[in-house]
């Protein structure tokens, strides 16, 4: 099937946990959808960004929150695709600096379940999906960026630990307990989440790299404003290598 400009869509689909389409975000520019056929085991909106630029895209995958409430599963009650500012300052940031770019929002979604499903749980829909892209030679595998905010910001930490081959860098926020990684980490959490000052030294004296600032100016989510010009321009600078 085609990948076309389309949002998560029929009842019968998603309980069946076939493929779902995606949708450009509003504030990203129309652009040429990638060539190829997509098959998705989990919800996702794609966002693609200069498209129309020679090379490979980077990849960028920005995990969502609210994935510890079994309610918020249901996906015709709350709207996972658009439930971050942080996900909207990186996309406006690759516009603006002319950054051909690939952004994955996929949703942490089991059908028909009545308990959590986090994104340790989902790592297998996302590989795939993420597979896709590279498997057609569409996103430079040295520049795969991972990013997630709250419960997402969990799923994040994860990712990181379980597959560290596969990203340049990642950035969790709005979230605590951190892990124990061999890839570079930007972390960030606010007056909502603890102070994890000790536990990010105890890692780094073990050799992990991982920069952490704690905002107690902001609430649950207010980290985002991190997100800044200067800020990403130092992410998106990672290399895989």
């Amino acid at each position: 099937m085609k990948l076309n400009l389309l949002a998560v869509a029929t009842a019968s689909m998603v309980l069946a946990a076939l493929l779902v389409s995606c949708k450009n975000s509003e504030t990203a520019p129309e652009t040429a959808m990638p060539n190829g056929e997509f098959i998705y085991n989990v919800p996702c909106k794609v966002v693609n960004i200069h498209q129309e630029l020679d090379g490979q895209s980077i990849l960028f995958l920005w995990l969502h929150g609210g994935v510890h409430d079994v309610a918020k599963h249901d996906l015709f009650e709350f709207n996972h695709l658009d439930c971050c500012a942080a996900d909207d300052s990186v996309l406006n940031y690759l516009q603006k600096k002319n950054i051909k770019a690939i952004a994955l929002f996929p949703v942490c979604h089991r059908a028909g379940v009545d308990h959590p499903v986090h994104w340790r749980d989902c790592w297998g829909d996302v590989k795939r999906i993420i597979d896709d892209y590279v498997d057609k030679g569409l996103v430079d595998t040295n520049r795969i960026y991972l990013a997630g905010s709250s419960d997402g910001g969990v799923g994040t930490w994860d990712y990181a630990q379980m597959h560290p081959e596969l990203f340049a860098v990642a950035m969790p926020m709005s979230c605590s307990v951190p892990h124990k990684v061999t890839i570079p980490v930007y972390f960030f959490n606010t007056s909502d989440e603890d102070d994890t000052t000790a536990d990010v030294e105890e890692l780094k004296a073990q050799g992990c790299d991982i920069t952490f600032k704690h905002c107690p100016q902001y609430k649950h989510g207010g980290d985002a404003a991190e997100c800044t010009e200067e800020f990403l321009d130092k992410f998106f600078s990672y290399r895989k290598n």
